[in-house]
């Protein structure tokens, strides 16, 4: 029977995939490093999936060995590879060498595969500029566009790391494609930072996290001064919902997308509307200083190929801020902070 092979389904993103993935009647083999550390907590939210045989479980420790995926790909109807290795040290040997060689593998098995259609890989927007010294460059980004960064200034921070090895990764998956023309379609979606509710399976609080409900935790949350926020953003149930228009013959393959919801986040204007909402918050959220909701130079973007293949009308930052901030009240309600200072501190990028 065909299914979809999906890897992070343990992550934040990855749990609200699969999620609605199964609501929408697929069948799916949900890859994860570790049986004993996920399997159990997976299981426990979709018991009727497992029970049905519409959910099963592969696990593969180590994504970068050699064909870690060609046996979970042969009956797949489709791949979504949402998994990304993230460490605060050794970013060379831990974040951007594994990223190139996971995706490769997950290309390797599309391609062995006689069943796989479509290969769906999340990227990100940061694979199409350099931060900070782009971001109020004036420019206009698209599909077109590709992050400079070099594999010397990969290794100089986790946030360069991440943003090399995502870049460089997906550069060597298009070449893929271009050498070896497979017949299967890949999908690129160069998703802005994410937002929204947490329903990752057993996760904490933490203000280690680069993006998601943990740098907004970090970044709005007991401090003196508002921590920096990405301002393009979008709503992770949305991201998800993009992943699996992916799967749909109408949506053009072999393309990159940048997509992202409307407006922008600003941690001045998001840090009012909290204490607007919640009061009692007043103590823990500083308020917003005075300055443009939008930086002078901002980069503007051009999502039309996105809009045209996805649609538009995504959930409001202010929506998902109530998501994310209803999610830090219930992790300190049930006593699930990770109250450890991040490693590696990043930088404001407006300064």
């Amino acid at each position: 029977m065909a299914y979809i092979l999906l890897t992070g389904a343990s992550g934040n993103l990855g749990a609200v995939i699969l999620e609605q993935l199964l609501s929408e009647g697929h069948n799916v083999n949900a890859i994860i490093r570790s049986f004993a550390k996920n399997k159990g907590a997976i299981t426990k939210i979709h018991q009727k999936a497992v029970d049905s045989g519409r959910l099963s479980f592969t696990e593969i420790p180590d994504m970068a060995a050699p064909k870690a995926f060609h046996e979970s790909a042969k009956n797949a109807s489709a791949i979504i590879h949402a998994a990304t290795p993230l460490s605060y040290d050794n970013f060379l040997e831990e974040i951007i060498k594994p990223v190139s060689i996971i995706t490769n593998n997950v290309l390797d098995a599309s391609a062995a595969s006689p069943t796989v259609k479509r290969l769906i890989i999340t990227g990100s927007i940061v694979s199409t500029l350099k931060l900070p010294d782009e971001l109020y460059s004036g420019k206009t980004l698209s599909e077109k566009d590709w992050n400079p960064l070099t594999a010397e200034q990969g290794v100089e921070n986790v946030f360069n790391a991440y943003a090399y090895s995502k870049t460089i990764s997906e550069q060597e998956a298009w070449a893929y494609m271009e050498e070896k023309k497979p017949s299967f379609e890949l999908i690129y979606l160069l998703a802005p930072s994410i937002t929204g509710k947490s329903t990752q399976p057993g996760a904490k609080l933490s203000r280690q996290q680069l993006g998601g409900i943990g740098g907004f935790y970090r970044s709005l949350f007991d401090v003196e001064t508002l921590g920096w926020q990405f301002p393009y953003y979008m709503d992770v149930e949305d991201v998800a919902a993009i992943h699996l228009k992916s799967l749909s013959p109408s949506v053009p393959g072999n393309l990159r997308y940048l997509f992202h919801s409307e407006g922008i986040m600003n941690e001045n204007t998001v840090a009012d509307f909290v204490r607007e909402k919640y009061p009692e918050l007043k103590s823990r959220v500083p308020a917003g200083a005075e300055k443009l909701v939008i930086p002078e130079g901002l980069v503007k973007t051009d999502i039309s190929r996105a809009n045209a293949a996805f649609g538009t009308g995504w959930k409001s930052w202010q929506d998902s801020v109530v998501e994310m901030v209803n999610d830090v009240i219930r992790f300190e309600r049930e006593g699930l902070v990770d109250g450890g200072v991040p490693s590696v501190v990043l930088p404001r990028l407006d300064e």
